[in-house]
Formats: structure tokens, C-alpha cells, sequence
């Protein structure tokens, strides 16, 4: 068999197939073609990444990436590719009245593969860079054309809320998330729920949410969050779990407390998908890149496949893209991160002033995309 890439020598962790183990993956016409214990034949490039790890392309689930229509947002080549990172999702930057400038001007000139939640705001976030909310004046949230928008733009995930003191306040909360609940339900989507620093209590959040939802933000450390006065997961958090709502970190510094995070998985409650809730860099924030956000749940006590799974796996089959996306199967597309495991004394840390120290981390050594080693443009 003839080979676009070779990457000879590696182990391979692809949890979604179950597969920790030493192995050649090949590439060819932009798909994974073949992966065995030895592959022989003809390859236009072959990496030795002997001593690596091999995994499916890294999947970002909630990161903002619309940066030609708001200051605070980042080019997805830039800060995903050198990190591994194949395939992000914009967490609901543009809201209908903005997708379409989104579409055109980012999605369809990345080289990253990027999918995008409506926000239900008719602008999106475009309102933080002037720091007021988007939904605090209620008629930037218009159910009829909100809805419209899938028809035309087929490709959407879902709807993105925020319900927060800043987005909402308390008065629109309920409002805003009912309104999102009826559009993906008339639409046959999924709704994205951030409920960090929530008016309202988590209960009445999660109540509304289904299986294939996502509460994004899961360990954060304002009131109203996952765990109780005693510092136990409250129950319907544990309940909106086993029904399949997913979990999300959404990291951002500001996003997730380790203390909680530390609680939640010492009390069996892991996170499902591990993402980036990645901005531009804002003072006196504690933010990582996927790869740092990953080196801090192993540090927190995830098993290394458990990691991996929480940014192949499991972030594919939450955007429906299993059959697609998050595993090295062949026919599957051509993606892969190249991963180093490094050894030292390392500290994670969040902005509330936690700290985790380790001795381990993950260090993206090469991303393959569409079948090729990627390489920045020019």
C-alpha cells in the first residue's frame, strides 16, 4: 500500500477504539488508510515518532474563534493546530444576525475544522468587548429568526446559552433558556449551557437540559455550582450525568476551581469533555491551551486514556461526528496529534489561586491534518 504519511514507531492511544498500543498509522487521499503493528510500503513522508503517542486529531469543544468580528477572539490555525488541535467548536461567538460574516470570513478560510453553536443572542458575544451582557436587554433574543437559522445554515449545532449575572441577570435567565430549550427542540439539535457564576440555582439549569446537552464550565467555583455547603456533588448534577447530559470543563482560568474539580472526580464524577473556553489572553488569568488543560486533569487524577478520550472520543460523539471524527479508523479523516509526554516538576493553577503541582505534562510534538503534517501557511 502507498502511503501519503507514515508515522512509524509510535503507541497509539485511541481509547473510542480501544487501542494503547504500539503501532504504525498511514495516510492516504486526506484519510487514515491503515493502522497496524508494522506497515510497509511506499510514503511520500514518514515521521519516526518512536517514544510518542499517536492519538486521533484533538477535538476542542468550546473555544471562540469568530477573531475578524471581536477583539477578544483567536485566530482557530493559530491557537489550535501547533497544539494537535484538528477540530474546535466555536461556543456561540456569533448569534444569526453575525453567522453568516462567521461562516465566510473564518470557518471556511481555516485550516483547522471548525463547527459553531448559535448563540441565541441575534449578535452573539459581540457586546463583551464593551463589557455588557448580551442578553440583558431581552430583545437581542428573537426565537423566529434564531430558529431560521438553521434552516439556512444547515451545518449548526445547536444553540449556546449563557446563563450568567453578566449575560442574563437573573430576570432573563429562565427566559433565555427556555426560549434556547424550544429552538433546538424544533430543530432537532442540541443546546450549550455556560453555567459558571448562574442567577439561578443549578437545578433548575440541568431540569431543562437532555441527553446529547452540554453544561459547559462544569468545575467552576461561583455559587450556584456543582457541589453543595459540605462540599458534596449535588444530586442533579449526578442525575443530569447518568441521562447523558455532557460535561464540560471550558477551562478559561476563571471557568474551573481545581478544588472543585479535585471534589467532583474524588466523588466519581469526571468530566466528559476536556476544552479550552479559549480567548485572548486576559490579565491575571490562569488559561491553558488543550494540551495544558489535558496536563492538568492527569495531574487531577484522570487516567491517561481517560484524557485522551475527553478530547477524541467523547468530544465527537457530543457534536455527532463519531463516524467522522475522534478515532484513527480506517477511512476515517486524516487527522492526528503527535504527543510527547515530558517529565519534571510542573504547576497548574487556576485564577482563584489554586495550584496543582506535577510531574508530568503533555507536549504536542507534530499535527497531522487531512491526511499531511501540517505546516503554517507561508
Amino acid at each position: 500500500m502507498d502511503f501519503d504519511l507514515l508515522l512509524r514507531g509510535g503507541t497509539v492511544v485511541d481509547p473510542g477504539r480501544g487501542i494503547h498500543a504500539p503501532m504504525d498509522v498511514g495516510f492516504a487521499g486526506g484519510r487514515v488508510a491503515a493502522v497496524a503493528p508494522r506497515l510497509d510500503g511506499n510514503a511520500a513522508d514518514v515521521a519516526d515518532v518512536g517514544g510518542k503517542l499517536v492519538t486521533p486529531g484533538l477535538i476542542d469543544l468550546h473555544g471562540h474563534f469568530f477573531y475578524r468580528g471581536q477583539p477578544l477572539f483567536v485566530d482557530p490555525d493559530a491557537a489550535c493546530l501547533p497544539g494537535g488541535v484538528t477540530t474546535c467548536v466555536d461556543a456561540g461567538s456569533a448569534g444569526w444576525a453575525t453567522y453568516a460574516g462567521f461562516r465566510e470570513n473564518v470557518i471556511a478560510r481555516s485550516q483547522t475544522r471548525v463547527f459553531a453553536f448559535l448563540h441565541l443572542a441575534a449578535t452573539g458575544l459581540m457586546s463583551l468587548a464593551a463589557g455588557v451582557g448580551e442578553l440583558q436587554d431581552f430583545r437581542f433574543a428573537q426565537e423566529d429568526r434564531a430558529r431560521d437559522a438553521f434552516a439556512r445554515f444547515p451545518e449548526l449545532l445547536g444553540i449556546k446559552v449563557r446563563i450568567q449575572h453578566m449575560a442574563t441577570g437573573e430576570a432573563n435567565a429562565l427566559p433565555a433558556l427556555d426560549m434556547a430549550r424550544r429552538i433546538v427542540d424544533a430543530t432537532g439539535t442540541r443546546l450549550m449551557v455556560h453555567i459558571s457564576g448562574s442567577p439561578i440555582p443549578i437545578e433548575a439549569i440541568l431540569e431543562r437540559l437532555k441527553p446529547g446537552d452540554i453544561a459547559t464550565h462544569i468545575f467552576n467555583g461561583y455559587a450556584n455550582g456543582i457541589l453543595d455547603d459540605r462540599g458534596s456533588v449535588r444530586a442533579a448534577v449526578s442525575e443530569a450525568a447518568k441521562r447523558g447530559v455532557v460535561l464540560d470543563v471550558a477551562h478559561a482560568g476563571v471557568h474551573c476551581d481545581l478544588e472543585v474539580a479535585h471534589a467532583a472526580i474524588e466523588q466519581g464524577l469526571p468530566p466528559n469533555t476536556l476544552s479550552t473556553d479559549m480567548v485572548r489572553p486576559l490579565v491575571a488569568r490562569r488559561m491553558y491551551d488543550l494540551s495544558g488543560v489535558m496536563s492538568t486533569f492527569l495531574a487531577l487524577g484522570m487516567p491517561l486514556d481517560e484524557v485522551i478520550r475527553a478530547v477524541t472520543d467523547a468530544p465527537a460523539r457530543a457534536i455527532g461526528q463519531q463516524d467522522e471524527l475522534g478515532a484513527l479508523a480506517p477511512g476515517a479523516a486524516g487527522d492526528a496529534a503527535v504527543l510527547d509526554i515530558e517529565e519534571g516538576e510542573f504547576t497548574f493553577g487556576d485564577s482563584a489561586g489554586h495550584e496543582i503541582k506535577a510531574a508530568l505534562r503533555f507536549a504536542p510534538v507534530l499535527t497531522v491534518r487531512g491526511g499531511v503534517r501540517w505546516r503554517p501557511r507561508g
